[in-house]
C-alpha cells in the first residue's frame, strides 16, 4: 500500500511539472525576443510596422517597440515610390501631434492581414533611424 501512494505521488508530481512547464513555454513564446532583429511587417493595405515580433506560428502576431512610416504633406505625389516621398518615421505610443489614438507600444496584428514578414539588417536604413530616434530622447 505504501508503495502505491509512493508511486501516486510521483507520478502527481511529474505531472504538475509538466502542466507549469507547458504554461511557462506557451506563455516565453508570446513574449518577443527583443535582443534579436527587428521585424519588418508588411500589411495587405500596404502599411509597414517595424519591431520585434513573436507568435510568428499563431493566428495572432504580436509587435513590440513598433515604428511606421507617415508620408509628409508635402508628399502629394501618389505615383511616387516610398523611397523618393518624403517619410516620417513614427514611434507607436510616444505621444505627440501624430499620436491621435494613443495607443501603447505594442499591437497584435491578425496573420489574415499580413502580406509578408522580412528580418531586418542591423545596419539598414530603418533601424539606424531608429537608432537615430532613440539617441534623440537620450
Amino acid at each position: 500500500m505504501n508503495n502505491k501512494n509512493y508511486l501516486g505521488t510521483v507520478f502527481g508530481l511529474v505531472v504538475v511539472v509538466l502542466v507549469v512547464w507547458g504554461g511557462y513555454s506557451s506563455w516565453k513564446s508570446r513574449q518577443p525576443d527583443t535582443s534579436g532583429p527587428r521585424q519588418a511587417i508588411f500589411l495587405g493595405d500596404g502599411q509597414i510596422y517595424f519591431g520585434y515580433a513573436s507568435s510568428m506560428r499563431n493566428q495572432i502576431v504580436t509587435l513590440v517597440d513598433v515604428y511606421y512610416f507617415l508620408p509628409s504633406p508635402s508628399a502629394t505625389d501618389k505615383t511616387a515610390t516610398l523611397a523618393a516621398q518624403k517619410v516620417d518615421l513614427i514611434k507607436l505610443g510616444a505621444g505627440g501631434a501624430d499620436d491621435l489614438v494613443g495607443a501603447k507600444d505594442r499591437m497584435e496584428i491578425n496573420r489574415d492581414a499580413i502580406k509578408y514578414i522580412e528580418v531586418m539588417k542591423d545596419d539598414s536604413q530603418v533601424n539606424q533611424k531608429i537608432s537615430d530616434y532613440l539617441n534623440s530622447k537620450k
